[in-house]
């Protein structure tokens, strides 16, 4: 047992081994241990930490001239990327504020339409409250059994907190409750006297050039700046806990084989960051990005944002990765031929020929990933995701209105062709065809949250399975002094996965061929049209080793 203590993070770690009987072929293991991660770091390595990243001071950020209102349509978001002079005199600084050497926090000059980044703290200052944090225990049993088999039973279970959530996590939004207060109104302008007096009216009307701005303005909590931001938040959490069953041969009569399986879940809320993502990439990172295999082609859910920002708990789902069940066997076998083996035990060139072949596999196989079905966006949700900083984010929550599983027996053809029952689905504002043909945003059904959760755990999406051999011989000249011959089949039944299916929610153009809101053109919902495995592949090679 030992217990590490760093500054006021105290980490102990607990772990023992135990053999209760006297014949020693029972071993009880278990422990609990908590790792902690430093969020300094976490900063530093992100490359966003520094005064010269901080507001005001970070070219990048501040030197873009489309930042000046008087190059945009007014609050519209088209602007002039990068003019070559000022479009509105013919001559002048590419520069806004003029660059004169000097930042404009230096300058105490304005940052209009920019905000502060930060890693870990709100706009640029302060630390986090808690390093990341990761609990871990369990329990195993493992016993020797005739035959030079072993089993090992065992129960893992982990628990993280302040993880690393949701990238670029705007803090200077409007809460939910006042979009919902306002809707379609929300976008309207107002003048600012109507808000705000005195000299705070007069610097805003000064900083905006203008006595009237949106309500998606004057009702942020801080409408001199554009946006504040943290990089990513501390507050992801995670939970996994997994039955692990395995059972082992050692070599004997030429045979040695294992069997691993792992029962499993785990659920967090939609937004814990990759671990590679912030690794690799800690700023442009995304998990679609980061991930390889299986589950690559996920993606985002909802542009990496909560549904409703200020009611983050309901977004706590299985995670998009989760896999349930794997199943994991492995083994090598000397083929009975040859001196030495059971048949053609003698010397000379047949046994150069036959004995001596190892034959060795591994298969595995698991169950498919959660699907995370996306829906057309109606007003409130864009209303957030423009808030929130994610406007690209063009997807929505669904709402759930049946069983998403096609029912009775059905082809594999059938099923890669319609993965997805479509009708279990409507998007947020209903299942009135009227309306998704004359979509109104003022009308009260477009300012609905969609009943589903970042992921659907009843509907997952195809299992996998593969099966790689090789067989091998070594062609000996000496003891010290050989060939070795191996011929590897990747893929080795030529087994075809079907891959994950298009999860954006729309359905085909009406008998009369009409599209709107939800009927869309070349429509793919529920199909899978790509494959999670490559066909059979095999290699050859031959090594001397002298």
């Amino acid at each position: 047992m030992s217990i590490l203590t760093c500054y006021t993070t105290l980490g102990p770690r607990i772990n023992f081994a135990w053999t209760p009987f006297k014949d020693k072929k029972t071993v009880l293991r278990g422990g609990y241990d908590i790792f902690y991660s430093n969020a300094a770091e976490l900063q530093m390595a992100s490359g966003e930490g520094g005064a010269s990243q901080e507001v005001g001071w970070n070219a990048e950020s501040d030197w873009v001239q489309s930042w000046n209102p008087s190059q945009c349509t007014s609050f519209t978001g088209q602007c002039v990327a990068f003019p070559l002079s000022d479009t509105t005199t013919g001559k002048g600084a590419l520069a806004y504020p003029a660059l004169t050497g000097q930042f404009p926090s230096a300058l105490k000059g304005p940052d209009l339409g920019y905000g502060g980044w930060s890693p870990v703290g709100w706009a640029g200052t302060g630390g986090p409250p808690h390093d990341p944090m990761v609990q871990m225990w369990g329990l195993e049993v493992q016993r020797e059994l005739p035959g030079n088999l072993m089993i090992t039973v065992g129960y893992t279970g982990t628990h993280g907190v302040h993880l690393a959530g949701d990238h670029f996590r705007r803090m200077n939004y409007v809460p939910t409750s006042t979009i919902l207060q306002y809707q379609q109104s929300f976008n309207a302008t107002a003048p600012i006297t109507n808000y705000y007096s005195g000299q705070t009216a007069q610097a805003l009307a000064q900083l905006y050039g203008t006595s009237s701005l949106p309500l998606n303005v004057l009702l942020a909590p801080y409408p001199f700046w554009g946006g504040i931001n943290l990089l990513f938040a501390l507050d992801g959490e995670t939970v996994y806990n997994a039955l692990n069953i395995k059972v082992q041969k050692r070599l004997s009569h030429g045979l040695n084989f294992g069997v691993a399986y792992t029962n499993s879940k785990q659920i967090d809320n939609c937004c814990v960051a990759q671990m590679v993502a912030n690794t690799l990439d800690s700023i442009h990172g995304s998990e679609g990005a980061s991930m390889r295999g299986q589950t690559s082609v996920v993606g985002n859910v909802m542009g990496q944002i909560y549904q409703n920002p200020d009611d983050r708990k309901l977004d706590r789902a299985l995670d998009k990765n989760d896999i349930p069940q794997v199943l994991s066997v492995y083994g090598s076998y000397e083929l009975p031929f040859g001196m030495g083996r059971s048949f053609l035990n003698h010397k000379g060139v047949l046994n150069q020929a036959v004995g001596g072949w190892r034959l060795t596999g591994n298969l595995i196989g698991q169950a498919g990933v959660p699907l995370p079905i996306s829906c057309p966006q109606d007003a409130l949700q864009s209303a957030i995701l423009n808030q929130v900083g994610w406007s690209s984010a063009q997807t929505g929550r669904c709402n759930l209105v049946g069983d998403p599983h096609f029912s009775g027996n059905r082809s594999k053809q059938q099923q890669i062709a319609d993965w997805i029952n479509p009708a279990a689905f409507q998007p947020s504002f209903g299942g009135d065809q009227t309306f998704w043909a004359n979509y109104n945003p003022a009308d009260p059904r477009a300012w609905k949250f969609g009943n589903m959760g970042p992921v659907l755990p009843s509907m997952r999406s195809p299992g996998f399975w593969n099966l790689d051999s090789a067989l091998t011989k070594n062609f000996h000249l000496s003891e010290s002094k050989y060939f070795e011959f191996r011929w590897e089949a990747f893929n080795a039944l030529n087994h075809m996965n079907p891959g994950y299916p298009n999860t954006s929610f729309c359905l085909s153009p009406t008998a009369s061929g009409g599209t709107d809101r939800v009927h869309k053109e070349g429509c793919a919902f529920g199909q899978i049209t790509n494959i999670q495995t490559d066909p059979r592949s095999m290699e050859f090679a031959l090594k001397f080793y002298w």
